[in-house]
């Protein structure tokens, strides 16, 4: 089968990406032309989110492995687009700076029968936006937005966990207990 896809952005109102590209294919083969077509920097951590018809982020799929208990990470390379994507409609954001949280918003728009060796741009209209923020980010405006927790904070969380000793010195860790 073949999907087609719709890219906007939020950050440009006159930017569309159509693609088209084989069912068969792996989010991996996605996120390579996307970032082809884009010119964007290949080397940059990039992740594609499912989500329900409001946007709502529901499943990751990574570039790659982040070694999180095994089963609950899926990663590009191993996952086909048919897999997690069968109906039209269906949306997927596409994080292309996760550390500023910005994404392309795609939709399934067309299921067609037959199938394609490689991605093709059907149509790429208006200026996509830049792979990186030109504001970039600002600590700063992250701690007035309380971004961050404060230590006290942090220290209830780690705590949460169990009983964590508060004399724990450098001569009571053992590194061989974490391999």
């Amino acid at each position: 089968m073949i999907y087609f896809f719709r890219a906007i952005s939020n950050e440009s109102d006159d930017f569309i990406l159509d693609i088209a590209i084989d069912s068969k294919s792996t989010f991996l083969d996605l996120h390579q032309f996307i970032q082809q077509k884009l010119n964007f920097d290949p080397a940059q951590m990039t992740s594609f989110f499912l989500t329900d018809e409001n946007w709502n982020k529901e499943q990751e799929i990574t570039l790659i492995d982040m070694m999180e208990e095994e089963g609950t990470v899926l990663v590009m390379d191993k996952v086909r687009l048919e897999d997690l994507i069968t109906d039209t409609k269906q949306r997927v954001l596409y994080a292309f700076d996760l550390f500023a949280e910005r994404v392309l918003f795609m939709e399934l728009t067309n299921i067609d029968g037959g199938n394609l060796k490689e991605p093709v741009c059907t149509r790429m209209e208006g200026t996509p936006p830049p792979q990186f923020s030109e504001e970039g980010f600002n600590f700063d405006d992250a701690l007035e937005a309380d971004a961050f927790l404060s230590d006290d904070d942090m220290d209830d969380i780690i705590r949460e966990g169990g009983d964590f000793p508060d004399d724990l010195s450098d001569e009571d860790f053992d590194p061989d207990e974490f391999y």
